[in-house]
């Protein structure tokens, strides 16, 4: 790969939120027109599955025990908020019957039916490949 070519790259663990209708939870963080997945930066020391528990509690005020993660794999995505950069992103999967609220950096959440996203509003790797893959776990 040249140098021209590379970016810069921004560690993440993310989780497709699921509630039992199906639906999957994005959030908005305040200063963005983009929807995501709950989540963020790796801290030094911590795991992604450490860092996913941690984002959740602090950005939706909700507590996930490592068992209820299960990893779909890591991807790459143009980042949505920092123009030039990559994510790497850990993603998993979390079930969930309990109420989230907004609170840290985020300022909106939505519950979305994964054949419906508003595409047009989803951060890139939200539209390119956590909703199709969310598509594809819920038709299992």
């Amino acid at each position: 790969m040249s140098s021209a070519s590379q970016h810069p790259i921004i560690r993440i663990a993310t989780a497709l939120i699921f509630n039992q209708d199906g639906q999957t939870l994005l959030v908005r963080k305040h200063g963005s027109r983009f929807f995501m997945q709950a989540g963020g930066k790796i801290d030094a020391g911590e795991t992604s599955a450490q860092a996913v528990i941690r984002e959740l509690s602090e950005e939706l005020g909700i507590t996930v025990s490592p068992d209820q993660n299960d990893f779909l794999g890591t991807f790459t995505a143009e980042a949505a908020n920092e123009p030039g950069y990559l994510i790497h992103a850990d993603v998993f999967r979390i079930m969930l019957a309990e109420p989230v609220t907004a609170q840290a950096e985020i300022a909106e959440v939505l519950w979305v039916d994964p054949a419906h996203a508003p595409v047009d509003l989803l951060a890139p790797l939200t539209r390119d490949t956590l909703m199709p893959l969310a598509r594809q776990l819920i038709a299992v």
